[in-house]
């Protein structure tokens, strides 16, 4: 059988556009999937883990430093430290070190400083930042160590780091690190910055198991509150 040139004609030029058809429709399909896989990947790494704030437990990811820096902040000091939640003055402070937790199983061994929401926190004392760590109990945490490693200083239930906090990274009296919030297993009805101190081993990591010092004291001038028994 033959074929005119102009049946030939259009018998190649409908083959050409099929074709064509074929591989964008194909082309299509595998940029789809990449893309896919790529927001995969990205829900995947931006996932952080959680874990027990306390000595002894296993690092996990960090949060994302996210509060900018007040133009002014107002940092009252009548002990050994700044009381880390700015604004907030001594008469403000209860000695909840000895009180019982977990229905008895524990002591506090720490002290909670009521305070809004966003409320400033600063550094008690200067150091270098050890650990960033987002935990179950304690939401965001910040472990600050002394630069002699005798002292590790710990904020719990943060709602924001500083927005230039980094591990490592030296701070001093006073300076901004983040805000109050109610992050891990504190309530919205009362924020609060859960602060503890711990006399450490220097030769061990931020997770050690140290021994729990009463921050009120050091925050106040005045005598602790007896324990609870």
């Amino acid at each position: 059988m033959q074929v005119g040139w102009t049946g030939l004609g259009r018998a190649i030029g409908l083959t050409a556009a099929l074709t064509s058809a074929l591989w964008i429709a194909l082309g299509a399909w595998l940029f789809h999937g990449h893309i896919n896989e790529d927001r995969h990947r990205g829900l995947k790494a931006s996932a952080p883990p959680t874990g027990s704030p306390s000595p002894g437990s296993k690092p996990t990811a960090n949060p994302v430093a996210n509060a900018t820096a007040p133009a002014s902040i107002l940092v009252h000091r009548v002990g050994t430290l700044n009381i880390p939640v700015a604004g907030i003055t001594p008469d403000k402070l209860v000695d909840t070190f000895a009180q019982a937790r977990a229905a008895g199983a524990r002591h506090h061994d720490a002290i909670d400083i009521l305070a809004p929401e966003g409320a400033p926190v600063v550094a008690a004392s200067p150091g270098y930042v050890e650990k960033l760590f987002l935990s179950e109990a304690g939401g965001n945490t910040i472990y600050v160590r002394s630069d002699d490693r005798r002292m590790i200083y710990y904020y719990a239930h943060l709602a924001a780091y500083a927005r230039d906090l980094r591990e490592g990274m030296a701070v001093r009296r006073g300076q901004f690190v983040g805000t109050v919030g109610h992050t891990g297993n504190a309530t919205a009805e009362a924020p609060h910055l859960h602060f503890a101190m711990w006399q450490a081993d220097p030769a061990q990591g931020w997770s050690q198991d140290a021994l729990a010092l009463n921050p009120y004291p050091f925050l106040t001038d005045k005598a602790a509150a007896p324990a609870l028994n």
